[in-house]
């Protein structure tokens, strides 16, 4: 008998520590806007479910067609590249971000504006 209990005690926790492989980090929402011309496009307006924590960069790229350099630099979302004087900035809760979209983390409700903006010198 105490063999059987011992068995069926083996196979609940090995099945406890093996049997759900995904992370199960808390979701948040954020709001993801992208536009060009000053916001007279919107390409995206969308609410969406992610990690806590997640960096923008990641979801960036799990959501939409984005391409990056190896430096990290985004230079084209959804079609959109950027040229020799319109360059992709972003700013969270309409604050302008002062670190780079593979370093930002998100939180709960952050509204995050990507931007195809020309430089003006």
């Amino acid at each position: 008998m105490n063999k059987i209990i011992l068995s069926i005690l083996s196979v609940i926790v090995l099945t406890g520590c093996f049997g759900n492989a995904e992370e199960t980090g808390d979701q948040i929402s954020v709001s993801i806007t992208i536009a060009v011309e000053q916001g007279e496009e919107i390409i995206v307006d969308e609410e969406v479910e992610v990690e806590d924590e997640a960096i923008l960069l990641d979801v960036l790229e799990d959501h939409y067609d984005v391409e990056v350099t190896s430096d990290g630099f985004i230079t084209e979302i959804e079609g959109h590249s950027q040229t020799d004087s319109m360059f992709w900035v972003y700013e969270v809760n309409q604050e302008e971000a002062y670190v780079g979209a593979g370093e930002y983390e998100l939180s709960d409700e952050d509204q995050v504006l990507f931007e195809l903006e020309e430089w003006e010198e």
